[in-house]
């Protein structure tokens, strides 16, 4: 058995990993208590004892709100989490960092796998810039797995990008939905598949994984929960504001179909899935 250390692991992306593949590969999956990827000492004296094959960092600062408030706090949680803490893994075995569509600035997607993550911080969120720094530091010393706006079918610590709106729907609550926002979501078990086969084959490169079609916000969650509801549904329309999201995001996952042998779902098909 292949011997994996997963950091991260007990989060929205890395536990349905987990669940799909703890058969096939002997998966060290530590908390903070025993693995904190920030601490290069803990680090060193962790990956040393237990000598894994492969390492996939699920592990980051994902509150974007959060993250804002510590702009250009190299002291901050997120810095130190989504910088630091990769640097910390960087040549102790094959290395598969989970990335996002963030480190683009929205201005001219959906990007490719060859795009270039953007260096100017006032065209990025913090948590966006702190993700493309992340991916300098790793260069070519590791593989790149961007992701967007991931979903699943059941995760109970945390509502993902679709199961927030429908709860706040159900209480009356949903705010407008963005009509000039482009996306496309990731479909958690299509990561899952596509990091196994990069894994097996220890894969080297930047791999995006998300649905093959784009579609905005207010399309994609009214059509959610109208399935989800049984209803007709049309959400209220709302416009981005682009100092905080991209407005022509998305991810181009052509190539990565083509390199890993998937046909990854449409944002319909994923809808239907869950």
């Amino acid at each position: 058995m292949m011997k994996v250390l997963l950091t991260g692991a007990a989060g929205l992306v890395g536990s349905r990993f987990v669940e799909m593949y703890s058969k096939k590969y002997e998966l060290f999956t530590p908390d903070i208590s025993e693995l904190d990827i920030t601490n290069k000492v803990n680090v060193d004296e962790y990956i040393s004892k237990n000598n894994p094959d492969a390492i996939i960092n699920f592990a980051a600062y994902t509150n974007v709100s959060e993250a804002q408030k510590q702009r250009e706090d190299r002291n901050g949680d997120c810095w130190k989490i989504n910088v630091e803490g990769v640097r910390n893994l960087i040549g102790k075995c094959f290395l598969i960092h989970i990335s996002t569509d963030m480190v683009f600035s929205g201005a001219s997607g959906p990007y490719k796998e060859t795009d270039i993550p953007e260096t100017d911080t006032d065209k990025l969120t913090w948590y966006g810039f702190t993700k493309a720094e992340a991916e300098r530091v790793i260069g070519d010393k590791g593989t790149i797995v961007r992701i967007i706006y991931p979903v699943r079918q059941k995760y109970n610590l945390k509502l993902d990008y679709l199961k927030k709106p429908l709860s706040l729907y159900e209480q009356d609550k949903l705010y407008p939905l963005f009509v000039d926002q482009q996306i496309n979501i990731s479909f958690i078990d299509e990561i899952s598949e596509a990091l196994d086969k990069i894994i097996s084959g220890k894969l080297i490169g930047v791999y995006h994984v998300a649905s093959r079609d784009l579609t905005t916000p207010h399309e994609l969650i009214s059509y959610y929960i109208s399935k989800s509801k049984g209803i007709e549904f049309l959400a209220q329309a709302g416009n981005i504001d682009p100092t905080r999201y991209p407005k022509y995001g998305g991810l181009d996952t052509k190539v990565t179909q083509e390199k890993l042998g998937m046909q990854f779902s449409s944002w319909k098909e994923i809808v239907a899935k869950l």
